[in-house]
């Protein structure tokens, strides 16, 4: 994993009507996959409508935290 954007630092709270909400990342060029994922902490209903990936300019802001360096061995055993 390269870059990481789980929108912590701006929740979406309460109920609300349809908004645009957005994730910027730099992805290397070489990468060979994109994951996005929705997570709903407690009851309620997520719905989403024209998702995309877009290119964009190098004067937009990224919203994530950016590169991540991967470990060079396990961590977790």
């Amino acid at each position: 994993m390269v870059a990481f954007d789980n929108m912590h630092d701006r929740p979406i709270k309460g109920t609300t009507g349809w908004q645009q909400y957005e994730v910027v990342l730099d992805i290397p060029r070489d990468s060979t996959g994109i994951s996005f994922w929705i997570l709903l902490d407690g009851t309620g209903k997520v719905w989403l409508s024209r998702t995309k990936f877009d290119v964009v300019g190098t004067g937009v802001s990224i919203t994530g935290t950016g590169e991540r360096k991967i470990p060079d061995m396990p961590v977790n055993l």
